[in-house]
């Protein structure tokens, strides 16, 4: 009898063995894992399976896999980022979320203007993160500007006279941001965000205000390359040719009989990842 949590196992095939008879193979994620009071060695616990049920096993494996999977997937802890409905009014919708995020930043006459297009900007699904003045450089339209951080998209909306403009992109396209304080000039704190191919670069003359923007724009990328994806094989590679070389060890120094060796050398080759 098998009886382990479904985060012990490592994988579950329907296999057909040289004798054509048709088994499950359940796969342990540890070799020291018990089957039939011994060490499992990698070794997968067979399951027979009538020709008949090959469909029924079929659909079991499948499931099976899906838990094991589930059990992998990254989960974040994140605050609640339920966006809020915003209120309507005279000059138009305001969001609570937008204004927390304004709150927090170092009050600046020249912003209002931009923190209304961002109440109106913010779409239902996005949740407001955090905002600063900033002044963009080249590629983004050189200026003034808002910066704004949600959980879906990066902002700039421009705060200088004359025609207002918005310059934006997908945090999905991101790739990361960092704090690059101008060491040449006092009281200007550079932020860098790249997609891999370009790098925007905005300049701030609050520290705390970069800094949370930058961290925001951090936890979004984060939260959209990571949250609910699918962490690394567990053992993978590099922990299965350990193991091997281990046992090798093991075996040249008469520690590990012939058979044990074998046992163990298949069950290492049959966990490597499909």
């Amino acid at each position: 009898m098998l009886d382990v949590p479904v985060s012990d196992l490592l994988k579950v095939r329907l296999n057909r063995r040289t004798d054509d008879a048709v088994v499950i193979e359940i796969y342990l994620r540890y070799p020291t894992s018990l089957l039939t009071g011994i060490p499992a060695d990698r070794t997968p616990l067979p399951v027979l399976i009538a020709e008949h049920d090959v469909p029924a096993a079929t659909v079991i494996v499948e499931r099976i896999n899906s838990q094991i999977v589930a059990t992998q997937r990254i989960d974040m802890s994140v605050p609640d980022l339920t966006p809020p409905a915003p209120a309507w009014g005279k000059t138009g919708p305001t969001r609570a979320d937008v204004d927390r995020a304004v709150r927090r930043m170092a009050p600046r006459r020249d912003a209002r203007a931009a923190i209304a297009d961002l109440h109106r900007l913010v779409a239902p699904e996005e949740f407001a993160l955090e905002v600063a003045m900033v002044t963009a450089e080249p590629p983004t339209p050189r200026g003034r500007g808002l910066l704004a951080v949600t959980t879906g998209r990066l902002m700039f909306l421009s705060a200088g006279p004359g025609a207002r403009h918005t310059y934006e992109m997908p945090v999905a396209a991101l790739l990361s941001a960092r704090l690059t304080d101008d060491s040449g000039s006092t009281g200007e704190y550079g932020v860098d965000v790249t997609d891999g191919n370009m790098t925007l670069h905005f300049t701030g003359v609050d520290r705390a205000d970069t800094d949370r923007v930058v961290g925001a724009l951090t936890f979004a990328i984060q939260r959209e390359s990571a949250d609910g994806a699918v962490s690394p094989p567990d053992p993978g590679v590099s922990q299965l040719y350990s193991e091997w070389e281990l046992l090798v060890e093991r075996h040249s120094l008469g520690m590990v009989d012939d058979a044990q060796f074998q046992r163990y050398g298949r069950g290492i080759l049959r966990s490597l990842p499909d």
